[in-house]
Formats: structure tokens, C-alpha cells, sequence
């Protein structure tokens, strides 16, 4: 029986873990956070494993992971905010790609920096749709099924989130707050558009 849930978690790593990875990263902004983010979802599985994580109780492991990466690294962006109340996170390495202009790269980073900090002030299930909606690209449709919300509460909960993340990032960005010109940064690229413009 635990030959078959280590295998299972096995053939899951293989499968997801890229996945798992890259959705903490765009919201940690940090590699070694992510790996434990990543660390964290696929060792929770393996302990807590039980009858509704078996293969066939999963319609969708893809979408069950993602939401799973992102409580994860929303929980991390939690604690470091009981660690360090004021404190604007320092620039980690956001980006792999060289830009072709320096001083915007700078303001991506430092935009994706303020809105991790503003992300993690919010309460945890806002967190996780804005996290869904803007740093995933998913649609209200699919967040509703990948959390087991309606549509409504999806959009309930983000008109909150906005709300709460325009009065958190009114200091840096005056009136121009939106959470839907989330920095390319963090976002997954779009097709045919670069990841730092």
C-alpha cells in the first residue's frame, strides 16, 4: 500500500512538478522558496494520503496541483509577513531573460516586489484567486472548478481583492492600481508576447 502512494506521488512529481514549481516561483519570486513550496505539496501528499487522493478521485491533478502550489506559496508569503510586518521584500532574481531595456526590467521587479507584498496581506482565499486569475492567466470558470467555488463567489472574491490591493498599492502606484497589468514577471507569457517586454 505505501509502495503504491510513493509510486503514485512518484508518477505525479514527473508529471506536475515543473508546473508546481513555476506557479510558486511566479508568486515567490524566489527559486529556493519555491522548491519548498514544491517540497511541501508533493510531502503532504505522501503523509496525509487517504481515500479521496487516490488516482480516479482527482478529475483534474493538474488543476488539484496548481491550487495546491499556490496555498502553499501563499502560506510561505504569510509567514514571512508575521516575520517581517513592514518590510518590503528585497529584489530576487525575477527573470531569466536579459531585457533589452535595463531600467524597465528594474520597474517590472520592483512592481512584481510590491505586489507579493501587497498578495501576502490579503486574506489567504483572496490570495489564492488573485493568484489564480493574475499570475496564472486562468479564467473564472476554471478557478471555480479547481477550488469548488461558483463563478459568483470567484468574482465576489476578487472584487474584494482588488479593492483591498488598490488601497495596499495606492503609495507606489497612485491611481493607476490594476492587478490585471500584473508584471510579465510573474505571469506566465501569453502567446506570441515575451516574458519581459
Amino acid at each position: 500500500m505505501k509502495t503504491d502512494r510513493k509510486e503514485r506521488v512518484a508518477e505525479l512529481i514527473d508529471q506536475h512538478g515543473q508546473m508546481v514549481f513555476a506557479t510558486a516561483y511566479r508568486i515567490l519570486g524566489n527559486p529556493d522558496d519555491a522548491d519548498d513550496a514544491l517540497q511541501e505539496v508533493f510531502l503532504k501528499m505522501l503523509g496525509g494520503w487517504n481515500g479521496r487522493l487516490w488516482p480516479d478521485a482527482v478529475r483534474n491533478w493538474g488543476g488539484y496541483l496548481r491550487v495546491a502550489a499556490i496555498r502553499s506559496a501563499v502560506d510561505l508569503l504569510h509567514r514571512r509577513r508575521k516575520r517581517n510586518r513592514c518590510e518590503l521584500p528585497l529584489q530576487e532574481g525575477l527573470t531569466d531573460s536579459a531585457s533589452p531595456n535595463p531600467h524597465h526590467a528594474a520597474m517590472e521587479r520592483e512592481r512584481a516586489d510590491q505586489l507579493r507584498w501587497a498578495l501576502r496581506a490579503l486574506p489567504k482565499r483572496e490570495a489564492h484567486v488573485v493568484a489564480l486569475r493574475y499570475f496564472e492567466d486562468q479564467s473564472y470558470e476554471q478557478i471555480a472548478d479547481q477550488m469548488g467555488l461558483s463563478v459568483r463567489k470567484v468574482g465576489v472574491l476578487l472584487f474584494r481583492a482588488r479593492g483591498r490591493l488598490r488601497k495596499l498599492l495606492a503609495p507606489f502606484f497612485g491611481d493607476d492600481v490594476r492587478p490585471d497589468l500584473c508584471p510579465a514577471a510573474i505571469r506566465p507569457a501569453r502567446e506570441g508576447e515575451e516574458q519581459c517586454r
